[in-house]
């Protein structure tokens, strides 16, 4: 492909003008990235458009899709059922061809449509477009939404609860038996489940399903890094395009609060519930969300939604079943390895202390050994990428944190992904927390459904 085809004069000639991306240096801490490739596909964003809300079959398969601009209705524009009754509701990430090319400092991200000479094939990824929940009453992992509305306002009470479908205590959120808060301003009905670790929602996640995020997650994550051309993903939302019809600034903050007002209000359990961005569709936007019975009064939050993507960082932890981390005190060596699994029959949350790599995970790469912003990232030729360096800040590198459980920790940990809502410009598409162990359930921590 060569680093400088696609750009300046240069005119790529068939088949090599089919594809799309950015490049950036290692050396530079500037978040914003160059296009390359053929530019009226960064207009255009064929790959990007792809990515769609739809209702499942049991086997995965598509059962209908959503409405472009409405995912409250099927595709054909017939009122659609979207509680998960149904099916569950997913998100699909297409099937597109990569290539990661470096030279010297440099490097590339390229992707297209077509299997051109050097790409790689990224296979179709299905996850929940919101936090999932569980259907007590199947004990099984679900995604849907519970919401009702007025024309295109949430259907609220007098006192301006939500109202929301008749069925949704079954798939109560936060702890999933908190009850006694049912029909108050922190009600869980209709929110995603917590508290919950991987052990625990992992026999939930039946018929293929499974909460292995981190790939699609991460995938998902470059689309939009192509999209706007920069790492900086909370970089302020700006609906207008360049000059040149780019996409410029960023997703903006996601439903930031205050920590201690959360404690006060729900003991961090989730406020915004699942599917509040179903009026965008499979459109990027932000919907602004009433929080009912917050410290001083009622707050407005803005929800982010990235082409079908809800909240997609700086809300919930997020708890990814396909990465372990082995952490080896500075007295032994001093090593942090990033392991990935691909096969979600084999995923584990390993003993604290084993000595043995658990079957089905290979290493990746080794982890920056100290805690900060992430400057860059290692990226392998099919697209898996790990954070390599700190030395970045909110708004240079990666803009996004890593948090290290510090050089004396030893053993294997979990990996976290995305931040909550109270942890600022820390938060993001890079965010990354190997700082608990694989036990790890909080309040504030939820999964994604996935499927691949």
């Amino acid at each position: 492909m060569g680093l400088i085809l696609g750009s300046g004069s240069t005119k790529p000639q068939y088949p090599y003008d089919m594809w799309y991306g950015v490049q950036g240096d290692l050396t530079s801490k500037d978040y914003k990235l160059t296009r390359v490739g053929n530019l009226d596909l960064h207009r255009t964003l064929p790959i990007q458009k792809k990515l769609r809300r739809f209702v499942e079959n049991t086997d995965g398969s598509v059962k209908y899709y959503l409405h472009q601009n409405d995912s409250r209705k099927k595709d054909s524009g017939a009122k659609a059922t979207i509680d998960s009754t149904d099916g569950n509701v997913m998100l699909e990430k297409p099937k597109y061809y990569l290539r990661i090319e470096f030279e010297g400092t440099k490097w590339v991200y390229g992707i297209s449509e077509y299997p051109l000479p050097g790409f790689v094939e990224m296979t179709r990824k299905t996850c929940s477009p919101w936090c999932a929940t569980i259907d007590r009453d199947n004990n099984l992992a679900v995604s849907g939404c519970w919401l009702q509305w007025n024309g295109d306002e949430l259907l609220r009470d007098d006192e301006g609860i939500l109202k929301l479908a008749d069925n949704a205590a079954r798939f109560r959120g936060g702890n999933g038996s908190n009850s006694a808060w049912d029909g108050t301003y922190h009600s869980m009905l209709g929110m995603p489940r917590t508290s919950i670790s991987k052990a625990g929602a992992r026999p939930l996640c039946k018929n293929g399903t499974h909460l292995g995020v981190y790939r699609v997650y991460t995938e998902i994550a470059w689309l939009q890094r192509i999209e706007y051309a920069s790492l900086h993903c909370q970089d302020t939302y700006n609906e207008t395009l360049t000059a040149d019809g780019f996409r410029q600034g960023g997703l903006g903050s996601g439903p930031a609060v205050d920590g201690s007002q959360w404690n006060t209000w729900g003991g961090y359990n989730p406020f915004v519930p699942c599917g509040v961005t179903a009026t965008l569709g499979n459109n990027t936007g932000r919907i602004p969300y009433v929080i009912k019975g917050w410290t001083g009064g009622d707050k407005t939050v803005y929800v982010t939604s990235y082409r079908g993507l809800e909240a997609p960082f700086e809300y919930l932890w997020l708890l990814a079943d396909d990465v372990l981390i082995r952490h080896i005190p500075d007295t032994e060596g001093g090593r942090s390895i990033a392991y990935l699994c691909q096969d979600p029959t084999k995923f584990t949350s390993h003993s604290d202390n084993a000595t043995t790599v658990p079957d089905g995970y290979e290493e990746m790469c080794d982890l920056p050994r100290d805690s900060g912003y992430i400057l860059h990232f290692a990226i392998s030729t099919n697209g898996i990428c790990f954070p390599d360096a700190i030395g970045g800040s909110s708004n240079q590198g990666a803009c996004d944190y890593y948090w290290h459980p510090g050089r004396t920790a030893s053993g294997w940990w979990g990996w976290l992904l995305s931040a909550n809502a109270n942890t600022g410009a820390s938060a993001g598409f890079g965010s990354l927390y190997a700082n608990l162990r694989s036990s790890y359930s909080n309040a504030y921590g939820g999964f994604r459904l996935c499927r691949f």
